[in-house]
C-alpha cells in the first residue's frame, strides 16, 4: 500500500502539532482526519477505518493510553496501528508505551523524515 491510499486519525489537542504533524503527512499524500482527545477518536473510528491512528498521550479528557486501550477493547477497531507521540518522553516512557501495546512511539519535536519512514517500515510488517 503506498502512503497516497492511506488515511490517519491524528488525536493530538494542541493546534501547533495539530499543524505540523498534518503537514508532514500530507506532503507525503495520506490524508488526515483530526480529533482533538481520544473521545472524539473513538467517535470518529465509529464512522472510519483509517490505516493508523497517532495519538498524543497527555490529552484532556481522554488520553493517548486511554485511547488505546479503547481501540484495542472494540473488536471493529483493535487491529489498527496505533503510534504515541508525546514532549514528556524518556525511555522509561518510551518502553511503558511500547508495553501498553502501541506500535510505535516518537518524541516530539518529531523528524519528519525519520516519521514516515518508521511508520512505512511498521504498516510493511503488519
Amino acid at each position: 500500500m503506498q502512503s497516497k491510499d492511506w488515511q490517519v486519525v491524528v488525536v493530538e489537542d494542541e493546534y501547533d502539532s495539530v499543524q505540523m504533524i498534518s503537514k508532514i503527512l500530507n506532503y507525503h499524500g495520506i490524508r488526515v482526519l483530526v480529533a482533538h482527545n481520544g473521545k472524539e477518536c473513538v467517535e470518529l473510528l465509529k464512522r472510519v477505518r483509517p490505516t493508523f491512528v497517532v495519538t498524543d498521550l497527555a490529552m484532556p479528557e481522554m488520553d493517548g493510553w486511554e485511547t488505546l486501550n479503547a481501540i484495542r477493547a472494540n473488536p471493529e477497531t483493535e487491529h489498527i496501528p496505533v503510534i504515541a507521540i508525546t514532549a514528556y518522553h524518556s525511555s522509561d516512557v518510551a518502553d511503558k508505551a511500547l508495553n501498553a501495546g502501541f506500535d510505535a512511539f516518537f518524541p516530539k519535536p518529531i523528524s519528519p523524515k525519520y516519521f514516515v519512514e518508521k511508520i512505512g517500515k511498521l504498516l510493511e510488517i503488519m
